[in-house]
């Protein structure tokens, strides 16, 4: 039986993160959150804003920011102390694929504390998840989509990349909010755009991506295809249709691909190029273009 796989609740508009945020206090009752984050977010405030509007809201909070990118099993297993001390009933995740990926990993770790990463990988029908704490996922750049998908791409102890896949770390709440893109590079807008186009092509021409993945992928490589160019520019209308791009290729592909591989080139690779056709032929024609071919251009012309 095919199912879609979704966080129970997505907020999707600018400025909806107030208003995801508040049910936290309002609608769960929730008492104490922790906040995980990458440095770089830490410092520029965009934490401590969050930060500060929980505590005006009665949630005592706790921040743990020591994570790479990706946050290694060492980065994950070091939270652990202060979350078994702060004992959260609710994680809240800042940032992108990176900030994204600790929180549900730290979020398993706590739930299971017994439960080693590395088997976590291998059996991921061994996670369990919300016994403890409930956990959020705020998303502040664009490109892998990781609010609304199943994915946790980590380091493994040998510096190899792992990923697990369990729909037990989809979040409670996803928040994918353009304010906080606003803030991006020119090319840090690129990067992002051209990886949510990557992964929404490469999902939409693998087995099993149905009906529903269908729509949510072509949507969002239509979104970049038309809106990066104006989004590099810093129109904010562009931005939020490039943030909606990301989350909605999230959602999709969490539920069409078995994992992620985050050192593949950006789309089309030279096999990919000379591999042309078929489902990506159908996706350029849905996209409005002649054939495979023209689609290819278009991409090219982005690049």
């Amino acid at each position: 039986m095919n199912m879609l796989n979704l966080p129970k609740k997505v907020y999707f508009k600018s400025g909806s993160m107030n208003v995801a945020l508040r049910e936290l206090s309002e609608v769960y009752n929730l008492k104490r959150a922790f906040l995980v984050s990458d440095p770089g977010l830490y410092r520029s405030g965009t934490v401590t804003a969050i930060d500060n509007w929980l505590l005006d809201r009665g949630i005592r909070t706790a921040e743990y920011f020591s994570i790479g990118s990706p946050p290694s099993f060492a980065d994950i297993r070091g939270a652990l102390p202060k979350l078994l001390e702060f004992e959260p009933d609710v994680i809240v995740g800042v940032g992108g694929g990176t900030a994204m990926s600790a929180a549900k990993a730290m979020w398993l770790l706590y739930e299971q504390p017994e439960l080693d990463l590395a088997e976590a990988v291998e059996a991921p029908e061994r996670i369990r998840t919300g016994a403890k704490a409930k956990l959020v996922l705020v998303a502040t750049s664009f490109g892998s989509g990781a609010q609304n998908s199943p994915f946790a791409v980590l380091r493994d102890d040998g510096g190899g990349i792992r990923v697990i896949k369990s729909f037990q770390l989809l979040p409670e709440i996803s928040v994918t909010d353009a304010r906080f893109t606003e803030s991006l590079s020119s090319a840090q807008v690129r990067a992002c755009g051209l990886a949510t186009l990557s992964r929404s092509v490469r999902a939409f021409a693998a087995d099993g991506c149905g009906d529903y993945t269908q729509g949510l992928l072509r949507e969002a490589a239509g979104l970049v295809l038309e809106h990066l160019r104006a989004a590099e520019a810093g129109r904010p209308d562009a931005l939020e249709k490039l943030h909606n791009a990301a989350a909605l290729a999230g959602a999709a592909y969490g539920n069409v691909l078995e994992t992620v591989d985050t050192e593949t080139p950006p789309f089309p690779t030279a096999a990919e190029k000379a591999a042309a056709g078929g489902r990506v032929e159908e996706l350029a024609r849905a996209l409005g273009f002649q054939d495979a071919g023209n689609l290819l251009a278009a991409w090219e012309a982005l690049r």
